[in-house]
């Protein structure tokens, strides 16, 4: 049996090209969930370690020292 161009509707090749990609797009998502090598690995980050460095990034030490002696007496003030 034979297939010729015209034997398909026009609109017919456009289906047919988007499915085959379709098709293509499926398998590489099969392929990449279940064989082992593709697979992205994604470190573990611990949350309070995420934390931590987030707040390293963000706040910048105090450096003038009349504040920071404010900051300690303050700090032990509420201690007590």
């Amino acid at each position: 049996m034979k297939i010729y161009a015209g034997s398909l509707p026009e609109w017919a090749w456009p289906l047919i090209v988007i499915g085959f990609f379709v098709l293509v797009v499926l398998i590489v998502i099969v392929v990449k969930k279940f064989v082992k090598p593709l697979q992205i690995k994604k470190p573990e980050i611990k949350e309070e370690d995420a934390i931590k460095e987030e707040l390293d990034r963000i706040l910048v030490p105090i450096e003038d020292e009349e504040v920071q002696k404010q900051m300690e007496e303050a700090a032990k003030k509420d201690g007590e």
